[in-house]
This record gives structure tokens, sequence and C-alpha cells, in this order.
């Protein structure tokens, strides 16, 4: 009997040992396998956002090792693909292995840590963190070029500046113009990817047709998640202070037969230059050969030209001078100033409708008599020009007079009249 107890005993321990060095086998090769790479697509989530976590892991060891499952565990992440992996099997040596969960991130911002687990078919189990950001921060969005104010089918340049302040790429950039009461060159623009920290302008040239908002829509994905962002400003009319202002000076009506000539300055005392100006005369006046149109082109700012517009009206009465110009984009503008001292006989007109302005000025204009050289530009009116011509003739006189002698002969007389006085 206690020869049969020791043999019993003794299978035991055989068995228990063949087990532990088992165990401690599996073991061996289990403490091989190592995370050797983590990515996640994107790199940081917004709330609501869906992302990837892809682990990698390696055996560094020299036996192949049997796995069971791997899994993603957190309660602050919902993991979409829960149960893709429990069942994974065997990793050979030296070989590697890829497990993508996908995630969806809540509404709360933060720093969250999931735990991938690894469990290993004999035994044990291998437990990593992985961090994840989820940030609401999105791009900055900023306008540039913004006028105070706007004028009805005057175009500006706006330019929108992107700039991506996140920890992460952000792709498939779109800037698009809302075009309620606006035109654009542009009906949207592709930037495309912007990395952490990068910026890009985009230029629009923006119509304005009615007051209104203006607004840009900036459309981008952060990995697969499209997202959007919308930037405006109040847009509203205004005078341009900037803008050409042309106005009518050294103005003089005169007659000679049947038809009647009005004659000035044109004056650009705006701050951009003024493109094709002309100068007419409205109703009741009819403009009339030889020059019904006096024909200016541009004037830059400070700078003016003369006219003069030859016309018949009946009756006598306020004589409609019309300028008309362009700015830079091709709008057309016109402004009407109201010269009076039109002779003609009988029944008096009516006058027009008065355009952008209107002035009255009488006859001669708020300078007087018209400057000679009125129709030189470039400010030469400010010029003391017949006070120069004359000093030109006496010095040029002068020198003429001692070349020849005259002033020799001249002191001579006078020094010898004085001698004979004496």
């Amino acid at each position: 009997m206690n020869h049969r107890i020791c043999i019993a005993l003794l299978v035991l321990a055989a068995l228990c040992g063949i087990a532990a060095a088992a165990t401690d086998g599996d073991s061996d090769a289990a403490s091989q396998i190592a995370v050797t790479g983590i990515t996640k697509s994107p790199a940081t989530l917004m709330p609501g956002d869906q992302g990837f976590i892809t682990i990698t892991i390696t055996n560094t060891g020299d036996e192949s090792v049997s796995i069971d499952r791997a899994k993603l565990y957190t309660n602050d992440l919902a993991v979409v693909n829960d149960n893709a992996y429990d069942t994974v099997g065997d990793i050979g040596a030296g070989n590697s292995m890829e497990f993508t969960f996908t995630v969806k991130a809540k509404a709360a911002e933060g720093i969250f840590y999931p735990s991938f687990y690894l469990d290993y078919t004999s035994a044990g189990s291998m437990r990593s963190i992985v961090p994840v950001i989820v940030d609401d921060t999105g791009p900055q969005v900023s306008l540039l070029g913004v006028p105070k104010t706007f004028s009805e089918g005057k175009t500006e340049d706006i330019t929108v500046l992107v700039g991506n302040p996140r920890d992460g790429e952000l792709s498939a950039i779109t800037i698009t113009p809302v075009t309620d009461s606006v035109k654009s060159d542009r009906t949207s623009y592709f930037v495309g990817n912007l990395g952490q920290d990068e910026s890009a302008e985009v230029a629009f040239a923006i119509t304005p047709e009615e007051e209104g908002t203006l607004a840009f829509v900036v459309s981008y994905r952060n990995g697969v998640n499209e997202h959007s962002t919308t930037v405006s400003i109040p847009m509203t009319f205004g005078t341009d202070k900037t803008s050409a202002d042309l106005v009518v000076n050294e103005v003089a009506v005169s007659s000679s037969g049947g038809t009647a000539t009005v004659s000035g300055d044109v004056t650009n005392a705006g701050l951009e230059e003024a493109y094709s100006v002309m100068v007419t005369v409205g109703s009741p006046a009819v403009a009339t050969n030889p020059n019904p149109v006096a024909v200016i082109g541009a004037l830059e700012p400070d700078d003016f030209s003369g006219f003069e517009v030859t016309y018949t009206m009946q009756g006598a009465g306020s004589v409609p001078v019309l300028v008309t110009y362009k700015d830079e984009d091709g709008n057309i503008y016109e402004e009407t100033f109201y010269v009076s001292g039109g002779n003609a006989a009988g029944s008096t007109g009516t006058t027009g409708d008065g355009g952008a302005a209107a002035a009255q000025m009488p006859a001669g204009g708020p300078g007087g008599n018209r400057n000679p050289l009125g129709s030189m530009g470039s400010g030469f009116a400010k010029i003391p020009v017949i006070p120069i011509i004359l000093g030109i003739v006496i010095i040029a006189g002068s020198l003429v007079a001692w070349r020849t002698g005259y002033l020799a002969r001249a002191r001579d007389a006078v020094r010898a009249r004085l001698h004979k006085e004496k």
C-alpha cells in the first residue's frame, strides 16, 4: 500500500514539473512580444470625429507565440469594431502583426488613454496605453483688405487667410464665397492640405450688388471627417474716401453767333486715378459742333485738364456741365455742375437730374478768369507762369545788351551827362 502511494506521488510530481516547464516556456515566448508602432489618423480628433488607431506588435523571439485575442478598452471613446480581433492565432518568430481599431470621439474634449490588451492563448496578457487627443479647435480664418465702406458696383480685392493651429494636418481645404448679394471672380478655390502651423492666402475680387453680409465658407477634412467654418462681415454702402473726386473750376461761358461755348478746368481732387474722363452739356443745352464732347482721358490725383464744349440752348438759364469717368474696374460715374450765364433767346429750359453730384457756379468759376495754361495738367495752375516768363525776358534782354556793348555805352553816356551837369 505504501509502495503504491509513493508511485502516485512520483507521477504527480512529474506531471507538475512538465506543466511548470510548459508554462515557463510560454511565459518566456510571450515576453518577446513588443509593441513596435502606434499610428493615429487623424492625429487629433474633433468632437464627434471618427478615427483609426493602428497598433503594430513584433515577435522578437525565436519561437512562435499563440495569441487568443486583441482588445481596445476605453470608457471615453466608442470603439466601433470592438469584436474585430476576438480570434487572432499564432505570430511567428521575427514577424509583425497590425491591429486597427475604429474609434469615435464623444462630445467631450481632452486627452484620453485607451488601453490595448493582447491576451495569449496559454496564459497571461500584455497591456499598452494609447493617448488620444480630442480638440475642437478649427482653422483660423481672417479677411484682409476689407474697406471701411463698400460701393455698389465697385470691385474690392478681399484676401482670405487660412491658418492651421491644430496638432495635425487638415486636408481638402476649399474656400467658397457666399454670392447672394455679391459677384466674385471665383466661385471657389481649392487650397488642398495645410500642415500644422501652416497658412495660405487666397484673393477674391468682390463686387457688391446690394448691401448685406459678405461671407466665406471654409470647408475641410480632419481625417475622413468633413467640417466647415464661416467668416462674415457686414457690407454697407458709403462714400469711398479714397476714390476719384472730379471738380470743375475756372469756368467761362461765351457766345458766338448761334452757339455758346463753356470752358474750364476739370481737377481730380480724389486719391485714386480717374479714367476715360469726358465733359459735355446736358438738357436743356444741346451739345453741337465743333466741340460737342471734350475727351480728356485719364486724370491722376491732383492733376487737371482744360475743356471746351460748344452748345446751343433756347432761353437763358443754367447750363448743366456733365463730367463722366470710370474707375479702374470700369464702373462709370457721372457728376453734374450747373453753370450760370447761358445766352439765348426764347423760353427757359429745365435743369437735368443732377447725376451723382451737382454744383451751381457763376460763369468765371471760383477762380475768376480762366488760366490761359489751364489745358496743361499736373498742377501748372499753381505756378506763377507770367512773372517767370517776364523775368526770363528781362534777363535775356540784359544779356543781349551786355554782349553788344549797349550797357557800356549807356553807362558812359550817363557818366558824361552827370559830369557835364557838375
